[in-house]
C-alpha cells in the first residue's frame, strides 16, 4: 500500500487523520500525516488493518443489505450508533457510515435515472 492508497481507504472510511492515527495506528496525527504524505514508511499493521477494513466494508455491500441491521443505516453521532449495536468503535461507527452513504448514493442513483431528474447534456 502506497500513501495515496493509504489516504483514499481512510477516505472512503469516513476517518480523519486524527481518529485514524489514534484508532488504527495508535500513532499522534502527525505520524499518519507523514505516511499519507509519503515521508514515512507505512507500518505494516496498519496496512494490515486498512486492508482488513476495506475488505470488511466490501462484504458489507457485496451482502444482501439488511437496512433494519445498524451496519446499514446513517447515525450522526457515535452514540446513535453505540445505542442501537452495543458497540462504542468510531472505527466500526466509521465504516458502517460509509457503507450506508454509499448505499444511499446507489439507491438515489437508480431514482434519480428513472425519474429522469439527471439529463445528459450534450
Amino acid at each position: 500500500m502506497n500513501n495515496f492508497e493509504l489516504k483514499q481507504l481512510r477516505q472512503l472510511l469516513f476517518l480523519s487523520q486524527a481518529e485514524a492515527a489514534k484508532y488504527i495506528g495508535d500513532v499522534e496525527p502527525r505520524s499518519w500525516q507523514r505516511w499519507e504524505k509519503g515521508t514515512s514508511p507505512i507500518p505494516t499493521d496498519v496496512i494490515s488493518q486498512m486492508q482488513m477494513l476495506s475488505l470488511t466494508r466490501q462484504d458489507l455491500l457485496d451482502s444482501l443489505p439488511d437496512f433494519d441491521h445498524y451496519n446499514y443505516k446513517y447515525f450522526d453521532t457515535i452514540e446513535e450508533y453505540a445505542a442501537e449495536s452495543g458497540v462504542k468503535s468510531v472505527v466500526k461507527w466509521r465504516l458502517s457510515q460509509s457503507v450506508a452513504a454509499q448505499l444511499f448514493s446507489e439507491k438515489s442513483a437508480r431514482i434519480w435515472r428513472a425519474e429522469e431528474i439527471i439529463r445528459d447534456e450534450d
